[in-house]
């Protein structure tokens, strides 16, 4: 792997609340860049800034209508304000989303002989759909542009055959509308059970739509699964994703969440590094072209679980890290294996 390559701006640090604290603010950056500082891993990283972002508009309109490109304008020019119960637009929030666009399309360029590359993005983006909120959710869910399927889509046009990954803890409902009917992109997405959290989509049997039907997986994940379910999920529903997609792919796009680490604060799951060293390791395998953009993770998963990733990513040795492995209760995996064996029945049923 050639290139090792972060991209880091401040207008990523710009998109602030209009009034008051929101969870999803500049801070999740800084903890995110201390970690990897502190893990000693910047000295293995091309750290650059977005190019400029206004170049990134149009391109967003491969995702997303231009009447909700407009809306996010709209409120970012008269100041901000809250869009829905959970999603703010800030005074720079468009400027922002725009450059994380336009960072991911330049990682997709700059990957093309081979290489990893992190985006350090916010505002994090895949619950975000064509029209705003996606498959039915009630908000955005903190997420304005989408740019890692943007990213996946600009892939597929150029001939690459593409595996979307998605480990955040909530179901990326936003990437996987867009993708929905495409079928050159097979997106794999693990997630807590969407019946006890946001945005209550990513079921089994949603798995695509015409051609595309059979290239979206989703991994349902009990609450309280440990690391021990997570893998094997992982490890099983990746191996139907290949099968989906033909073989290897030849190039990986990752929504990276991180708040499925234990104790992060959102959820119910009980991850550990051990996860995130497993997923590193298994998606630096799969081909030599990597995009990473950095969505969830709100307290300790950001310090401690997305530098594991990172070096493990890297091959660079993060065994000296450890954490005791977290165990299932035994009727979280049966009610795991319930959902597993829900997602081989919806892809094998006829279309």
């Amino acid at each position: 792997m050639s290139r090792r390559l972060l991209y880091r701006d401040a207008l990523f640090y710009m998109h602030t609340p209009p009034r008051g604290y929101h969870v999803e603010g500049p801070w999740r950056l800084e903890r995110a860049y201390r970690g990897l500082a502190e893990a000693g891993l910047l000295p293995h990283l091309e750290e650059r800034p977005a190019p400029p972002p206004a170049r990134a508009r149009r391109e967003l309109e491969m995702v997303h209508s231009p009447s909700y490109i407009e809306l996010i304008d709209r409120v970012a020019s008269m100041g901000g304000d809250y869009i829905d119960p959970d999603t703010y637009v800030g005074p720079y929030t468009a400027m922002a989303g725009y450059a994380v666009a336009a960072a991911t399309l330049d990682a997709l360029a700059e990957v093309k002989d081979g290489g990893v590359a992190l985006v350090l993005a916010r505002p994090p983006g895949h619950h975000a759909g064509r029209e705003g909120s996606a498959m039915g959710a009630p908000t955005l869910g903190f997420c304005i542009f989408n740019a890692s399927a943007l990213a996946a889509l600009r892939a597929a046009d150029m001939g690459y055959k593409v595996l979307a990954i998605d480990f955040d803890l909530h179901h990326g409902n936003g990437t996987q509308e867009i993708l929905y009917d495409d079928p050159r992109v097979v997106h794999l997405d693990l997630h807590q059970d969407p019946a006890t959290i946001y945005p209550g989509t990513g079921w089994p049997w949603q798995t695509g739509e015409g051609e595309a039907k059979g290239t979206k997986l989703n991994a349902v994940l009990p609450p309280f699964s440990g690391d021990d379910i997570y893998t094997y999920m992982f490890d099983a529903v990746l191996d139907l994703a290949l099968e989906a997609l033909g073989g290897a792919p030849d190039i990986v796009v990752v929504d990276a969440g991180f708040d499925a680490y234990r104790g992060d604060g959102l959820g119910l799951l009980e991850l550990t590094i051990n996860a995130y060293r497993h997923i590193a390791h298994r998606i630096r395998k799969l081909a030599d072209r990597i995009i990473v953009v950095l969505e969830g993770g709100y307290s300790s998963g950001l310090e401690k679980a997305f530098p594991v990733f990172t070096a493990s990513l890297m091959d660079i040795d993060a065994a000296t890290w450890t954490e005791e492995e977290t165990r299932s209760p035994r009727k979280v995996w049966e009610a795991a294996g319930k959902n597993l064996r829900r997602l081989e029945e919806a892809l094998r049923a006829p279309g």
